[in-house]
């Protein structure tokens, strides 16, 4: 068997089911639901992101972070690289409305790869898990305006980018 056969089927393999995790869990909306069913690998666990509308430059910007499965297969991801894990990598593309970036300022956490079996969670046929953070603890947001966030780890924690979102931040 060749070497990249035999990575295959080791990654496979840490892919089997383990324990469910309901933390985060909350009921679904319709619209998300909708959203998720719009990507184009309907076979994949889809990002889903929301924030508040007041935000602030002064007060902290409070993104919800929504992994949905709008397959009829229970699915499982890793937490490496989203807001599960905490906010330890850069997991988010965010720019300005001029399309510059804005600087990640979290830290750069280095992980084993391929993850190991205790970082994936489960997700049944049309359930979701989601989790709240705080976008200014990870990216540097200093001054009033629109941003676009992208979720952008799709390679590394099997979650599918989903739609960006556009956040007005003000004064």
């Amino acid at each position: 068997m060749k070497k990249n056969s035999l990575i295959f089927v080791f990654a496979g393999l840490c892919m089997l089911p383990f324990g469910s995790c309901q933390q985060g869990k909350q009921n679904s909306t319709v619209q998300d639901h909708a959203e998720a069913l719009r990507h184009p690998a309907d076979t994949s666990l889809i990002a889903v992101l929301r924030a508040d509308q007041n935000a602030r430059v002064k007060d902290s910007i409070s993104i919800l972070f929504k992994v949905v499965n709008p397959t009829s297969d229970t699915l499982q991801y890793t937490r490496y690289h989203t807001p599960f894990e905490g906010i330890i990598s850069n997991f988010l593309t965010v720019t300005d409305t001029q399309g510059n970036e804005v600087h990640y300022k979290g830290p750069m956490a280095k992980r084993i790869m391929p993850p190991p079996a205790d970082t994936y969670r489960r997700l049944a046929p049309g359930a979701e898990d989601s989790i709240r953070f705080d976008l200014k603890k990870a990216y540097h947001i200093d001054s009033a305006g629109t941003y676009i966030l992208q979720y952008n780890s799709e390679r590394v924690s099997g979650i599918a980018n989903g739609q960006p979102i556009q956040i007005t931040v003000k004064k």
